[in-house]
C-alpha cells in the first residue's frame, strides 16, 4: 500500500466512513463516461455504488481499496482473489481526477496485491467505447481477449428448447456448481455462490450425479439480470435462459453478457428480441485459455 507524500495519490483499505464518497464517485464517473458517449445515465441512484461497496467490504474486505489525494478520496476499486484466478472491478475514478495519475497508481496496486497473493490470471471487463480505461489497463499488462455483447430482450414463452432446468434450493447442486466451473473455465469461486445465492436465485439443468449447466437470476423491478450462465453446450445454455423466465411476467426485461465468438446463442438470442446496448472487452493479464464452454460472465461479483 501506497504512503501520502504531498499531493501524490495513494492507495489505502477502505473504510466504512469512505462509502458516501466512494458511492458519488461511482454515480457521477459511470454516468460521465456514458454521457460523453450519447448515452443517458446508467446509475440513477447513489444507493446503488454504495450497494456494491458495502457488499464487497463483507465478501473481500482485504481488497477493498480507495485512492485518495491529501484527504480526500477520488476513487476506488475491488480485487476478488479465488485462487490462481482473480477479478478485479468496478474501477472509478472522479471525472475531476481523470487524467490525473490516479487510475494508475490505483491499478498498479491492485496488480501487486494480485501478484503477493499468488495471481497467475487477473480478469476485468471493459466498456468497449471507453478507449481511456482501455489504454490504462494495457499499460499495467492487460491484453483483450474475448468481445462482450451487452443487452437485452423482453421474456417470451420459449426459446425453442423444452425447459429441464430447476431453481436450486440454498446448497444444492453448489458443490457440482464449482465441479463444472473448475472443469470448464478454470474457476474456483465456492464463497461466491454463497453471495449469489443471498442476492438472488440459481438454476441448475441437472446431469446424472452433476449438473450440466448453472444460470444465476437477480431480479430487479421489471429488468431480470443474468449471469454467470455456464453450460456444456447451446442446447442447455438456452434451456437455463428458459428457465429463468417462466415464472416472470412476458414483460420483464432479460440483461445478459454474451461472448460474440458464441454466434449460435447470439442468432438464438436475436430471433427472441435481443437488442444491442454495447460491447465489452474481457481483458487479462496472464495466463489466459478460451473457455471450454458456453460461459456468460457476471459484472457482480466481479470475480471472473
Amino acid at each position: 500500500m501506497s504512503g501520502a507524500t504531498g499531493d501524490a495519490p495513494y492507495v489505502r483499505a477502505m473504510e466504512s466512513a469512505d462509502l458516501p464518497r466512494v458511492s458519488a464517485i461511482f454515480k457521477s464517473a459511470f454516468n460521465e463516461m456514458y454521457r460523453r458517449r450519447g448515452f443517458g445515465p446508467v446509475v440513477a441512484d447513489q444507493s446503488v455504488g454504495a450497494a456494491i461497496a458495502g457488499a464487497y467490504r463483507s465478501h473481500d474486505p482485504e481488497h477493498c481499496l480507495v485512492v485518495a489525494r491529501g484527504d480526500r478520496v477520488v476513487g476506488s476499486g475491488f480485487l476478488h482473489v479465488r485462487g490462481a484466478t482473480a477479478g478485479a472491478g468496478p474501477i472509478t475514478i472522479d471525472p475531476a481526477q481523470q487524467g490525473s495519475g490516479c487510475g494508475r497508481v490505483l491499478m498498479e496496486e491492485i496488480c501487486a496485491r494480485a501478484d503477493r497473493d499468488g495471481v497467475r490470471s487477473l480478469r476485468l471487463i471493459q466498456d468497449a467505447f471507453n478507449e481511456v480505461s482501455f489504454c490504462l489497463y494495457g499499460r499495467v499488462g492487460f491484453v483483450g481477449r474475448e468481445t462482450l455483447v451487452r443487452g437485452g430482450f423482453p421474456i417470451r414463452p420459449d426459446l425453442g428448447v423444452r425447459s429441464l432446468a430447476r431453481r436450486a434450493s440454498r446448497r444444492d447442486g453448489i458443490d457440482a456448481i464449482v465441479a463444472l466451473e473448475r472443469d470448464l473455465i478454470g474457476f474456483d469461486r465456492a464463497r461466491d455462490y454463497d453471495l449469489l445465492g443471498r442476492m438472488g436465485e440459481i438454476f441448475v439443468l441437472p446431469d446424472g450425479a452433476g449438473v450440466r449447466g448453472s444460470l444465476v437470476r437477480m431480479v430487479r423491478g421489471g429488468v431480470a439480470v443474468l449471469g454467470p450462465i455456464v453450460s456444456r453446450d447451446l442446447d442447455g445454455a438456452l434451456d437455463l435462459i428458459q428457465a429463468a423466465g417462466a415464472d416472470l411476467p412476458l414483460r420483464t426485461e432479460f440483461r445478459l453478457l454474451i461472448p460474440a465468438t458464441r454466434s449460435d446463442l447470439l442468432s438464438a438470442c436475436y430471433d427472441a428480441g435481443f437488442e444491442v446496448h454495447s460491447l465489452c472487452t474481457y481483458m487479462v493479464r496472464g495466463a489466459f485459455e478460451p473457455f471450454r464452454a458456453y460461459y456468460l460472465p457476471t459484472l457482480f461479483p466481479e470475480s471472473g
